[in-house]
């Protein structure tokens, strides 16, 4: 059996690409115009997404150390980390405690969090996972997130790009 790296975003954004690329090799844009519109927005959106994804992939042991060694971590750092981690199905009473958000960030493996991110699609989320975790970070912006802690900015970024995706998947995509 063949196993596949390739995540089921990067697929969309190939069948986007390849979809656009035909539509204007072929002159369609006008006859296709909020079909097409749609997707060159939903290209753009994934392919930022697929940005994020990387960035935490691709997040230094130093940065990753440093925000676990935060004995008590800065509300915006919590608040960034809880919502994030609400999303990948983390219950709220386990997520109260920073020493458990601490014990998630440890996993390895598939259970590793750089995993669970990139193997998170917006499709698989519960209605109770984006609104907890919209609650959660409510009032938060990147740029407080970042001045508290960069690697929890990124976690903060991607809940909420994966929070405005689920909200546009639920009100069937504008």
């Amino acid at each position: 059996a063949v196993v596949s790296t390739q995540s089921t975003g990067d697929r969309n954004i190939e069948l986007l690409k390849s979809g656009i690329s035909q539509a204007e090799a072929n002159y369609l844009q006008d006859d296709l115009s909020p079909d097409y519109e749609r997707a060159k927005v939903l290209l753009e959106r994934l392919l930022k997404i697929e940005k994020v994804k990387k960035n935490i992939m691709e997040l230094k042991r130093p940065l990753i150390a440093e925000l676990k060694s935060m004995a008590s971590p800065p509300i915006p750092v919590v608040k960034a980390m809880t919502g994030a981690f609400l999303l990948m199905g983390e219950r709220a009473s386990y997520l109260r405690e920073w020493n458990n958000i601490v014990i998630l960030l440890n996993k390895t493996g598939s259970l590793s969090v750089k995993r669970r991110v990139q193997d998170l699609q917006v499709e698989s989320v519960t209605e109770e996972q984006a609104k907890a975790a919209e609650d959660t970070m409510l009032g938060l912006t990147s740029d407080e997130v970042y001045e508290a802690n960069q690697a929890a900015s990124l976690f903060y970024d991607w809940a909420d790009m994966i929070c405005y995706e689920y909200k546009q998947l639920k009100e069937g995509f504008k």
